[in-house]
């Protein structure tokens, strides 16, 4: 804001009530609860009240020169992402921003331009100065709760799962809706059948296009899809569909579309598969897991040899923590099946001796200690809650 000559202060509203008289209008993120004494003190005095995603798209929107893709949704936003940066790729230039980091894409592949930044939407900024830096044609942002406004192509992954927030006063689901009311005039909303939207191009169950593991469909047409082998392509088809749908409304067509993913085989830390020391790693530990996804993994990893399970969450690093008392409950009823557990996170430390399973501080650290417990064609799984 003071980059664009703007009189802008921030305040601390969590632990602190500042005066707020004399400014014109606050800029709030969407989790801050109705009955902040900010946003009370604005309704009194009639100050103008707009999310962080409104204000970015305000700050940005005159000096974009490149097509921009915001993604939102309950889940799938970050392979859905990646997926659809990998096929745009191979006809443009494109940069990405998701939880894995600000990434430059050319040619199925990327290289990473900075880590470590959370998808909340003041971030887009930083990706968006890198798209200008690296002369871009294509934004690809996974955002955090809605849109900025700044989408050519906006796009709901889902909204199956949905939760609250705000202090329990709100849907998840209708903060990302701000992805259709602060649509621009000319984008196109590509979105799940089961949001409930009415898109310009549906995808999933239900939907236009729809993928399965061996093929593109859209309506009655089919298109082969030949993906690789070391990963559970069932976890990748909301992923797949919305990226392939996003494709075609942006004017790809599906056998351009489906020799993009030949080889396709999937993404760190999501019900990835790889060999180390030996051993079977399956990676689905990534900032998005929820219960059922660890549930999901232990059934993708069946099979012979001992299973070595890390499971839990890295507190420091993500905003929104596993659900204890179900990952629990979960692993109680699974505990016959796993050889060695290892828990991650203060929070699920009280419950080893119960769970007859041994703690770690982070993922790497349980990692290596399963590791030299298993032998070599055993199995490790990784489902801890953390970005990578």
């Amino acid at each position: 804001m003071r980059e664009k000559g703007l009189d802008a202060e921030a305040l601390e509203v969590y632990h602190h009530e500042p005066d707020i008289s004399g400014f014109d209008v606050l800029a709030s993120p969407v989790h801050l609860p109705p009955g902040n004494p900010a946003l009370e003190a604005a309704k009194a005095l009639g100050i103008e009240t707009v999310t962080h995603h409104r204000a970015v798209g305000a700050l940005l929107f005159e000096d974009k020169d490149f097509r921009v893709f915001e993604i939102t949704g309950t889940h799938s936003k970050t392979s859905t992402a990646l997926v659809l940066s990998r096929i745009l790729s191979f006809e443009r230039k494109v940069v990405s921003h998701t939880t894995r980091g600000v990434e430059l894409w050319q040619g199925g592949e990327s290289q990473i331009i900075k880590a470590g930044l959370s998808i909340t939407p003041g971030n887009v900024i930083y990706a968006f100065d890198a798209a200008r830096a690296n002369e871009a044609d294509d934004l690809i942002c996974e955002i955090s709760l809605g849109g900025t406004g700044l989408a050519d192509y906006g796009v709901l992954t889902s909204f199956a799962g949905d939760y609250r927030i705000a202090n329990d006063s709100m849907w998840a689901s209708k903060a990302k809706l701000q992805m259709v009311e602060l649509a621009a005039p000319g984008s196109k909303l590509v979105a799940n059948a089961d949001t409930g939207t009415a898109p310009d191009l549906s995808f999933g169950e239900g939907g236009k296009v729809q993928c399965t593991s061996k093929e593109l469909r859209m309506g009655q047409d089919r298109c082969a899809l030949e993906l690789g082998e070391n990963f559970d392509p069932q976890s990748y088809l909301t992923a797949l569909s919305a990226a392939s749908a996003v494709a075609i409304a942006s004017g790809l067509g599906p056998v351009k579309i489906a020799s993009a993913l030949k080889g396709f085989d999937g993404l760190r830390g999501r019900m990835k598969r790889t060999y180390e020391k030996g051993m079977i790693v399956y990676d689905n530990s990534n900032s998005g897991l929820k219960v059922s996804g660890v549930e999901e993994a232990l059934d993708y990893s069946l099979g012979e040899g001992q299973l070595g399970l890390v499971v839990g969450e890295e507190a420091e690093t993500v905003c929104e923590g596993m659900n204890v008392p179900e990952l629990v409950e979960l692993l109680r009823l699974r505990r016959e099946g796993i050889d060695v557990l290892i828990l991650v996170g203060e929070r699920l430390e009280p419950y080893a001796a119960k769970l007859r399973a041994s703690t770690a501080p982070d993922l790497v650290s349980g990692q290596s200690i399963v590791e030299g417990a298993l032998d070599r064609g055993d199995r490790i799984l990784t489902c801890v809650k953390c970005f990578r």
